[in-house]
């Protein structure tokens, strides 16, 4: 593996700036699919020196070292993984090298981390603390009830920018009620996920009662996660199926905002909303924040109504009375 230190400073720069580590980076795992007609990011990383190069991110994960902001650099590929990468080390991170627009599957893949093995429950498991995930996706595509969601963020203070998680792409994924696209666990404070895009709306109809595509799965309250800029997306046309789950109680803590993000559910062929946006079973009573946020293919944010300890705060004008709810124009749009 070539040292950091024996590396061209523009790139030492460029991770710097991606991460905010500034000079504190540790060493640098790559990963690149074997070279082919179609695929020379192996050749071109040999160009540069780079001798140590991984065919999967859970090959270069196993290298890389915990409290020294390690971080793995992905070459543009579509990785299949045959088990869980249980992603345990504290201050490590992961940089996708095909730029900012992660959205596409493993069929067309942008830098994606997938899975399609039916004993996988979670493709990419995070409990190490304060890790980044730059521009990458992670998707489950195992045709199984027990293939549950893409991510499960399970740890403090991760931060995941640009990123696709995607779950429900298979039949038996689309009935099961525990399936998500991102799992977020009890251990999960103070999350940030920007930019991100969670779910699909391609690959089936959602039809799991009381499921969503962000599935809260801790009953110890997480406090301070954030959502910016995200989009929550999903095909269904079973009215019961909602965005984001909070099925038991602690599911959330204080503060779980959302800031400027669009909940799009595809409500073909029925063309009837769901029912809620959030599926809240949470009796524990904390305060979902909602700013500048929109929803279509909803029929409410919740169905629990104003005076009760499980309630939501928003800021958005009335396009109906729940305020973000999309509707159809009426009138000229001048």
């Amino acid at each position: 593996m070539i040292k950091k230190r024996n590396l061209d400073s523009s790139l030492i720069q460029w991770i710097m700036s991606e991460t905010g580590l500034g000079p504190g980076i540790g060493e640098l795992q790559y990963v690149a699919l074997a070279a082919a007609s179609t695929s020379q990011y192996r050749t071109q990383l040999q160009s540069m020196g780079v001798d140590e190069i991984s065919l999967l991110p859970s090959v270069a994960e196993a290298k890389m070292v915990a409290y020294r902001n390690d971080v793995m650099l992905v070459a543009p590929g579509a990785y299949a993984e045959t088990a869980e990468i249980a992603w345990d080390k504290q201050a490590s991170h992961i940089i996708g090298m095909g730029g900012p627009n992660t959205h596409g599957d493993y069929s067309e893949p942008n830098c994606v981390i997938y899975s399609a093995t039916i004993t996988v429950a979670s493709v990419l498991t995070v409990t190490g603390n304060n890790c980044q995930f730059v521009n990458i996706t992670v998707s489950n595509a195992g045709n199984n009830a027990a293939c549950l969601t893409a991510l499960t963020a399970n740890a403090y203070g991760g931060s995941y920018r640009g990123c696709s998680f995607q779950g429900n792409m298979a039949a038996n994924q689309l009935s099961t009620v525990a399936a998500a696209s991102l799992y977020v666990g009890g251990a999960g404070m103070f999350n940030h996920f920007i930019d991100c895009q969670i779910g699909n709306d391609q690959w089936g109809k959602r039809s799991g009662a009381n499921s969503g595509q962000v599935r809260f799965t801790g009953t110890v309250q997480p406090n301070g996660i954030i959502f910016k800029g995200c989009r929550v997306v999903s095909w269904s046309a079973t009215t019961t199926c909602a965005a984001v789950a909070l099925p038991a109680n602690g599911a959330v803590g204080r503060g779980l905002t959302w800031d400027n993000c669009t909940f799009y559910n595809l409500n073909d062929p029925s063309w009837t909303n769901m029912s809620n946006v959030f599926y809240d079973n949470d009796a524990a009573g904390q305060t979902i924040i909602l700013k500048d946020c929109a929803a279509y293919g909803y029929a409410e944010w919740q169905a629990l109504g104003a005076g009760v300890d499980r309630r939501i705060f928003s800021n958005m004008g009335v396009a109906t009375a729940g305020g973000g709810l999309m509707i159809e124009p009426t009138a000229t749009i001048s």
